[in-house]
């Protein structure tokens, strides 16, 4: 089922998968001149790859990981990512395939903000459809991210129970900021609040229910009342993360 994790395994998640995971995670802490720079979002992505090969299924070969990207080789490695998951796919019924993209950076209500440059969230979406997994699931965490959420054909759904629903199809969208809202950093963390507690949620702060297991219904839920609770009080205001 879609982003279902074990707490613990007597071997790499990856080596015994029955779903074959690939994952795009990039950080760019510089959002152009006009823009402050970040301190945490390259290694925000570091983190989130990191975890998704630690405990997510995925092998070490199916991730990418992007250091302060143009756009165009933003471009090119979700042409790269792409082609993996096409060469990767099984034969109908030898498994699922699941693609994650996550981003931590600068963004605005019209796209990424990737130095002086702008990747359009109509152009991620886009490139997110064309690639042929099973379930597709876009992170991002940047200011206005929200506003992914807000293009023609999408509409704000409650997270689904993705344990209970092993032929699930389609994408889910998790952004962490609303549109109007930003995406706040903490330097007593050393990391963004949102990726912070969804990498902490990953690996297992998120099991509330105690099966030895996280599911991306319960990641989410995580991460969003951890990082509502902890910026309501911050200067730059209560920070609500989206599904």
């Amino acid at each position: 089922s879609a982003l279902l994790i074990a707490c613990s395994l007597p071997a790499p998640a990856w080596a015994q998968a029955e779903v074959r995971r690939f994952v795009l995670a990039a950080g760019a802490n510089a959002g152009g001149a006009d823009r402050p720079l970040l301190r945490y979002a390259v290694s925000d992505a570091e983190r989130f790859a990191q975890v998704l090969i630690d405990l997510g299924g995925v092998a070490p070969s199916n991730a990418i990981l992007l250091k302060e990207p143009k756009v165009r080789e933003l471009v090119q490695a979700l042409d790269q990512l792409s082609r993996r998951v096409s060469e990767g796919k099984r034969p109908a019924g030898g498994g699922r395939t699941e693609v994650l993209v996550y981003y931590s950076g600068h963004a605005d209500e019209k796209g990424l903000l990737l130095g002086d440059d702008r990747y359009s969230y109509q152009s991620l979406r886009d490139r997110l459809d064309e690639i042929q997994a099973d379930v597709r699931i876009a992170v991002l965490d940047a200011c206005a991210s929200g506003a992914f959420t807000r293009l023609k054909g999408g509409k704000v759904r409650q997270p689904f129970l993705v344990d209970a629903s092993v032929s699930m199809r389609g994408h889910a969208f998790l952004t962490s900021s609303a549109v109007t809202e930003a995406a706040q950093e903490s330097d007593h963390i050393g990391a963004s609040y949102f990726t912070h507690y969804l990498v902490s949620g990953l690996r297992c702060a998120a099991d509330v229910s105690g099966d030895g297991r996280v599911t991306l219904n319960e990641t989410y839920q995580f991460a969003f009342n951890e990082t509502l609770g902890k910026t309501a009080a911050a200067g730059g205001g209560a920070q609500h993360p989206s599904y």
